[in-house]
């Protein structure tokens, strides 16, 4: 199914949530698991130390970045080393790997198309609304992996839903959905939002719903209480999506539970 998987660990809520789902699925596929903490080099810049001192009300000196760099360092260690405990306590195969660097930057490099990344919806931030674009937004659309986004909130895998077009990104989510849902004896459908359906391959159930595929998506998954949504991502174009906006996207901010996105 996948050759490793890989957890973004930044010692937020949504993190830990990151590191518990690619424990419970490295258990029941015995894959091995690299847990990946990026301390954000954006943030040991001098002009932006010196902004943020003016900001917060701090004495701002030359040379600040390199303090600031071993309190981060100091952090990451105590994030990786719980991280590979708990991972060891479990009996699977654990390592780490850290840096510094652009997180988004990081985990995309690291991945590889037969990897599973995992990362949480909301990382950790200084300061609300600091950086424009999230890691979770950007990775999504750049990682050539898989990539699972998780919210604060963990869920037992019961219910796994499939977003189906017939196109063959939504055929191999459709594909990972069954064997996820074989592993944990979960129930799983397909869901398509149209007019006219496509065929679907035998014994996996077709709902078909009229309407917007985004909005539908989303209203479906929180009035069935859909544990976790597996989709083809930005399938559009980009061309497509300028103009039209993105379901992903839409889906992506709107819905708060897990959310695997085939590459």
């Amino acid at each position: 199914m996948f050759k490793r998987i890989l957890a973004g660990i930044d010692g937020s809520r949504a993190g830990w949530t990151a590191k518990n789902y690619a424990f419970t699925l490295a258990k029941a596929f015995d894959l091995p698991v690299v847990g990946i903490h990026v301390i954000d080099v954006r943030l040991l810049e001098e002009s932006f130390l010196e902004d943020l001192a003016g900001v917060l009300g701090f004495t701002y000196y030359l040379g600040i970045s390199q303090k600031v760099r071993e309190f981060l360092e100091k952090q990451a260690d105590v994030l990786v080393e719980e991280f590979l405990s708990e991972g060891r306590k479990k009996g699977l195969k654990v390592s780490s790997f850290q840096t510094v660097g652009v997180p988004h930057e990081v985990l995309v490099e690291q991945a590889d198309p037969e990897d599973l990344l995992i990362i949480g919806r909301r990382g950790k931030r200084p300061i609300r609304g600091l950086f424009l674009s999230s890691t979770a937004d950007v990775v999504s659309r750049r990682s050539k992996a898989p990539i699972l986004l998780v919210p604060e909130e963990e869920r037992s895998l019961k219910k796994l839903c499939v977003a189906y077009d017939g196109g063959e990104m939504s055929k191999k989510a459709l594909e990972l959905g069954r064997i996820i849902s074989n592993n944990f004896d979960a129930t799983l459908y397909a869901l398509y939002v149209g007019e006219t359906p496509p065929q679907v391959e035998e014994g996996i159930e077709l709902k078909v719903l009229p309407g917007l595929p985004e909005e539908k998506l989303v209203s479906h998954c929180r009035e069935e209480d859909v544990d976790m949504l597996l989709m083809g991502a930005y399938s559009k174009g980009r061309l497509k999506e300028f103009f039209l906006g993105s379901t992903t996207t839409f889906v992506l901010h709107h819905l708060e539970i897990p959310i695997l996105l085939v590459k």
